[in-house]
């Protein structure tokens, strides 16, 4: 991953560093993001020997809803913060941007919060068209365990 250094040498002229809408350069795992396009703007300040950097990472990431499998969009602001001492003098703050944005991945993503997902047996996307192959399975089970009851006469 390419490494984004502030150091106490971009404090020369001013207590303020400031950097905006530049791109994410973000490696990330293909099975889990499918595509990511982000960009981070951050304001970094001196206060006599700490660098204070605070910031966000916005743009979209597309993931695979864990229920209907279907790839989608998600848009994302993540923020970020850290500081560094003079004794370290330069500070990668690309590795607390990639922390912060991995801690902000959903651990079951979902296209939406009603997603119905798929059905278990005929496979079909149960929020693009309704299947009644569990109301069939239901009604053959029923039908099969409860058969003899049904013909007791009480």
């Amino acid at each position: 991953m390419e490494k984004l250094l502030v150091s106490f040498d971009d404090f020369k002229k001013s207590k303020k560093l400031v950097v905006e809408n530049k791109p994410f350069p973000f490696d990330y795992d293909k099975e889990i993001i499918k595509a990511a396009n982000l960009v981070f703007s951050f304001e970094a300040n001196k206060y006599d020997d700490v660098v204070s950097v605070t910031g966000n990472i916005t743009g979209t990431m597309s993931f695979e809803c864990s229920r209907c499998l279907k790839e989608f969009e998600q848009k994302v602001k993540i923020p970020f913060e850290c500081s560094f001492t003079k004794e370290e003098y330069e500070y990668d703050i690309a590795e607390e941007m990639r922390e912060a944005v991995l801690l902000n991945i959903p651990m079951k993503p979902l296209c939406k919060d009603d997603c119905k997902g798929l059905c278990p047996v005929c496979g079909n996307n149960k929020n693009e068209k309704d299947c009644f192959c569990e109301q069939k399975m239901k009604d053959e089970f029923v039908a099969e365990k409860w058969s003899k009851i049904k013909k007791l006469k009480i």
